[in-house]
């Protein structure tokens, strides 16, 4: 799912607890910005837009608990200005195409600490890098930190930007299990109500519900568009679906 961007002490409170919660594919830790790192913090920026976005917390100390990077301790920022102007010139002037983030001062228990928010980029995304000479990486976000594309899974990504553009807009506009309505009319359509949900641990499908009763797996390159009717949310589909008594197909 699209990450909660943490903007105040309450979203901070809300997703990290201290000495319990360890960094994830969604917010990593550092317990102070360095100026001489400044490839480093563009590579955790770049992992997050090129994965489902992500906030990383500057302020924040971690230990190793069971293998685990553990939220530690709160140290208090006192740069803030210095360091948004840091990552809105010379951090992001190492990223290509540009990527969308908010820096946000957050007061937590009397301490400020810094969260860099970043938003889920359609693009792929590149560091470029000086060591032993120019080159460009492609880093993405686990659960466990950063890792790095491999040439056939650049390639890959980049075919498939338009799916990825689809999932999220879908995330973005579509709150799950909202009403919707489909294009083309689907064939069996009088008094029925469609809704959808995610499936889970899967961006590629999602799930058309209908009249609660039954439902559909579709991949989302399905998808043809999606936009804000007068009344209700729309998804046009590259085809037709037809409802029977008890069940949901695909016309051909």
């Amino acid at each position: 799912m699209l990450y909660r961007p943490i903007n105040c002490r309450e979203d901070f409170e809300s997703l990290i607890q201290i000495g319990k919660t360890s960094e994830s594919i969604h917010w990593d830790y550092k317990q102070q910005f360095n100026d001489e790192k400044k490839s480093d913090i563009a590579i955790d920026l770049a992992a997050f837009a090129n994965t489902l976005g992500g906030t990383l917390l500057i302020g924040v100390s971690e230990k190793n608990i069971d293998g685990r990077k553990v939220a530690n301790n709160l140290f208090n920022i006192d740069e803030f200005e210095r360091i948004k102007k840091s990552v809105y010139t010379s951090v992001l002037d190492l990223i290509s195409p540009h990527i969308d983030v908010q820096v946000v001062p957050i007061k937590v228990d009397d301490v400020l600490i810094v969260a860099i928010n970043v938003d889920p980029s359609v693009n792929l995304v590149s560091v470029s890098q000086e060591k032993k000479g120019p080159y460009y990486c492609f880093p993405y976000r686990t659960d466990f930190g950063n890792k790095y594309m491999a040439f056939e899974e650049v390639e890959k990504r980049m075919m498939d930007n338009k799916t990825r553009a689809m999932y999220l807009k879908l995330k973005k506009y579509i709150p799950e299990r909202s009403k919707i309505r489909i294009y083309p009319t689907p064939l069996g359509n009088a008094q029925t109500e469609w809704t959808y949900e995610w499936i889970d641990k899967a961006e590629n499908e999602f799930k058309l519900i209908c009249n609660e009763t039954m439902s559909i797996r579709l991949p989302i390159s399905d998808v043809d568009e999606i936009w804000q009717g007068n009344i209700s949310l729309c998804l046009k589909l590259k085809f037709q679906l037809q409802k029977g008594f008890n069940f949901i197909d695909i016309k051909v």
